[in-house]
C-alpha cells in the first residue's frame, strides 16, 4: 500500500468519528449548555505539564493502549483543547452541523436525515485523496451535560466498520472558557501499520480541534475592557472633538 493510501486512511479514521448536529445561528438563544457540570479550575483537571500546554494553545492527543501486534486500523483516541469562550459558544459552533464543511478538514457535505427528541441522524460525505466516502451517524445531544455522543447507524451503508465517540464540554476559568474533550473508538476494517496510524491520527486530531477552536473564537469575539462599545464610543467622540479644534 502506498504512503498516499496510508495518509488517506489516517485522515479517514479521524473524520469518520467527527460530526455534530445543527443548532441555532450565532447570536440566537441557546439551551442551557453544560449547566449541570460544575465550573472547575483547569489546574484541577489536568497535570501541571498538560496545564502549561493547554494555556499555550496546544492540543493534547493520546491513544489508548492497544493489544500488542494489532495491525488493523482500530483506533481509540483522546484529545483535549482549551477554548477561551464559554461552553454555549463552543456548543453552538460544534453543533452547527451545516457549517462543518466550511471549517473542518475534508468534509464535503452534511445532511440531517431525521430528528427524534435529542437524537439526530446525520449523513456525511467527505473526500480523502480525491476518493469520496460517507456514512450516517446517530448523535445523542445532552446540552445540560455539555455532551454529544455518536455511533454509526447500522441500518445505513458506511465506508468504515464502526465508530463511536464523545464530545464533552467542561466549563473552566469561572465559566469564561471551555475544556473540550474528545474521545473516539473506531475501526476502518483495513490493515494499517501502527506507526503510520499513530502519526497521522495525532496530526489529524490536532487539526480537528484546532479548527473548531479557531471557528469558535472567530464567531464569538470577546472585547476586552479597552475595546468595550461604551469606551470605544467615548474615544471616537474625543477624537472627533480633537479633529475639530
Amino acid at each position: 500500500m502506498s504512503m498516499g493510501a496510508f495518509t488517506a486512511i489516517g485522515m479517514w479514521l479521524v473524520l469518520a468519528a467527527s460530526g455534530a448536529a445543527p443548532m441555532p445561528d450565532v447570536g440566537a438563544p441557546s439551551p442551557c449548555i453544560a449547566c449541570a457540570v460544575p465550573v472547575a479550575r483547569l489546574e484541577d483537571l489536568v497535570s501541571s505539564s498538560e496545564l502549561d500546554q493547554l494555556r499555550e494553545g496546544q492540543i493534547l492527543v493520546a491513544e489508548d493502549e492497544r493489544k500488542s501486534g494489532e495491525a488493523s486500523a482500530n483506533g481509540k483516541t483522546r484529545a483535549a483543547a482549551l477554548v477561551r469562550r464559554a461552553p454555549d459558544a463552543v456548543w453552538s459552533t460544534l453543533t452547527d452541523f451545516e457549517s462543518w464543511p466550511g471549517f473542518m478538514p475534508l468534509i464535503d457535505s452534511t445532511e440531517i436525515a431525521r430528528r427524534e427528541g435529542d437524537q439526530v441522524w446525520v449523513r456525511q460525505r467527505f473526500s480523502v485523496m480525491f476518493v469520496g466516502m460517507g456514512h450516517t451517524s446517530v448523535y445523542d445531544l445532552a446540552p445540560r451535560a455539555g455532551e454529544i455522543r455518536w455511533a454509526l447507524d447500522d441500518e445505513e451503508p458506511a465506508d468504515i466498520v464502526s465508530s463511536t465517540g464523545t464530545w464533552r464540554l467542561v466549563p473552566v476559568d469561572g465559566g469564561k472558557a471551555t475544556l473540550v474533550r474528545y474521545r473516539a473508538s473506531m475501526s476502518s476494517g483495513r490493515a494499517v501499520p501502527e506507526f503510520v496510524q499513530d502519526m497521522l491520527m495525532k496530526r489529524s486530531l490536532r487539526a480537528l480541534l484546532g479548527n473548531l477552536r479557531t471557528e469558535v473564537e472567530r464567531r464569538y469575539v470577546v472585547l476586552d475592557r479597552a475595546e468595550s462599545p461604551a469606551e470605544r464610543a467615548s474615544e471616537e467622540r474625543a477624537s472627533a472633538e480633537r479633529a475639530g479644534e
